[in-house]
């Protein structure tokens, strides 16, 4: 929590605490659906913010015309810099913020949900397919709630959590975390994705065999992430 509680300044305003300027810009994201250009006001704080992101440079290019809304491939949103030269690219506020980028271990884990994302949407089409209701709810795994399909998330159930699975199929072909080949940083490019198919599919394969999957919630699933880590001791993708 000490890196949270550490003060945001930006050109436009000042922020107490990390935490704070996440949740404001947070806020902000929301506000828009995906596909509508920022406005001038939020985009003076963006671009106020973007001066911090570790890849700053390549991200602006040319230069920025304006900013915008886009879905990502897991079904959430993200702030999209459009340049001067018409190309244009993602970024995350929160890594603006923290001015961390991902670890090599977040990189991995995310190439190989990316892998596997068409596996959990016709996963979760199929679970709407045969529990959804009239209104074409389902039911949440963890609360109980009817939950559409808009807001569902497939969630690995433990003990073979996503990153349990991720790391038992390295350890069993003898892979590490830095052998696993990965394209990243491209424009629009908002997950690291496995350069090797054969991997890919190797994965993919192996993802189907071992995972059973909860329909849930986007937001239980996102919150319960935390508590599904490898602990200390445990096998580590380290």
């Amino acid at each position: 929590m000490a890196g949270r509680s550490k003060p945001v300044d930006l050109a436009t305003r000042s922020f107490a605490t990390q935490g704070e300027a996440t949740a404001f810009f947070k806020a902000m994201l929301n506000r828009y659906r995906p596909g509508e250009q920022v406005n001038e006001e939020d985009a003076l704080d963006i671009a106020a913010l973007l001066e911090r992101h570790t890849e700053y440079t390549a991200k602006v290019g040319k230069g920025v015309s304006h900013f915008e809304v886009m879905m990502t491939e897991h079904g959430t949103q993200c702030f999209r810099i459009v340049r001067t030269d018409g190309s244009g690219t993602d970024f995350s506020y929160r890594n603006c913020i923290t001015q961390r980028p991902p670890s090599r271990k977040q990189e991995v884990s995310q190439a190989f949900r990316r892998a596997v994302r068409f596996d959990l949407y016709n996963a979760r089409d199929a679970f709407f397919a045969t529990y959804g209701d009239e209104n074409g709810n389902a039911t949440c795994a963890v609360t109980g709630e009817p939950i559409t399909r808009e807001n569902a998330h497939m969630d690995h159930r433990p003990p073979m959590t996503f990153e349990v699975i991720v790391t038992t199929f390295l350890c069993s072909r003898g892979l590490s975390l830095d052998s696993v080949p990965l394209t990243t940083g491209r424009d629009d490019q908002v997950s690291p994705e496995v350069a090797d198919q054969t991997i890919c599919e190797e994965f993919r394969a192996y993802h189907s065999s071992v995972a059973r999957l909860d329909l849930v919630r986007n937001t239980v699933n996102l919150a319960q992430a935390s508590q599904h880590r490898l602990k200390d001791g445990r096998a580590s993708l380290t």
